[in-house]
């Protein structure tokens, strides 16, 4: 074997071991022996009509990490603590839906516990929420009745005012769901998820058992190749999503040739500066 194949051969070898690595230690990190998720949707995006770095958009790959690696905060804890993620406060999570239904990645809103004993929900991450919410419903003279206080006792119909980064007016009718505790979920864009998921998405709070991973990271523009193979459809949602892939592999590419011709030009002037040592010995 001549120097520049051991050379490739040994450099193939780096490469191989490096991406094994990293794999591993990727696992161990996320607890997922699958840490990858390609986005195949337009729910979560900002800009409806764009691809753009930092939020969830149709041909983002995520990392995703088991849920009991992570401490999962509604949209209402983070506006309390800082906490944010992909663009917005609170975490985004992939549930399950039942009935061999795609998974949803939308983010986590709202924490209800429901109370069977008095049929009423309770939200203590409302107390000291800064936003606009109340709850109405129709008290026993058919009066409706409007509270914007008590948290422990929501009932009838929940309403937020100008909640997430798009500062959205929803409200959902607590009647309408399971009586189960979890979260209230909704997707980011503005445009093609308006309300929550419930009860259209899902007819119940999503309850830790339906979480099946959380989104930790975003790799833009690289599942777009799997949006492709399937027809290509959604990438109307991300116009500048192909070209920036395309842009992606162009630029790892002159990269990995600029690295190759830095490599060659050393070893030819190291070929150069010893012929020119053993000429001048020779002398």
């Amino acid at each position: 074997m001549n120097r520049a194949d051991r050379n490739l051969v040994i450099s193939i070898g780096v490469i191989i071991v490096i991406f094994l690595g990293g794999y591993a230690s990727l696992v161990v990190y996320t607890g997922m022996t699958s840490p990858f998720s390609i986005v195949m949707s337009q729910s979560m995006q900002h800009d409806p009509d764009r691809s753009t770095i930092g939020s969830i958009d149709t041909g983002d790959i995520v990392i995703v990490r088991e849920p009991d690696k992570v401490e999962i905060q509604s949209y209402v804890e983070g506006t309390q603590t800082g906490y944010s993620s992909f663009g917005d406060y609170g975490s985004v999570i992939i549930y399950d839906r039942g009935n061999n239904q795609n998974p949803v990645i939308h983010r986590a809103i709202l924490w209800l516990d429901y109370n069977a004993e008095s049929d009423t929900w309770s939200a203590p991450s409302l107390d000291g929420y800064d936003g606009i919410w109340y709850f109405t419903y129709v008290d026993a003279t058919g009066t409706i009745v409007k509270d914007e206080n008590d948290f422990n006792n929501i009932r009838g119909t929940l309403h937020f005012e100008g909640i997430t980064v798009s500062g959205k007016n929803v409200s959902i009718n607590l009647d309408s769901l399971q009586k189960k505790s979890g979260f209230l979920t909704m997707g980011d864009n503005s445009r093609s998820n308006p309300n929550f998921d419930q009860p259209s998405i899902i007819g119940h709070l999503v309850s830790y058992e339906d979480i099946r991973s959380v989104p930790v990271f975003e790799i833009p523009w690289l599942g777009t190749l799997k949006i492709l193979i399937n027809g290509g459809d959604n990438l109307e949602y991300v116009p500048n999503s192909l070209p920036s892939f395309i842009m992606f592999f162009v630029t790892i590419f002159g990269f990995l040739l600029l690295i190759d011709a830095f490599t060659m030009f050393r070893s030819e002037r190291s070929i150069s500066n010893r012929l020119e040592q053993i000429h001048q010995w020779k002398r």
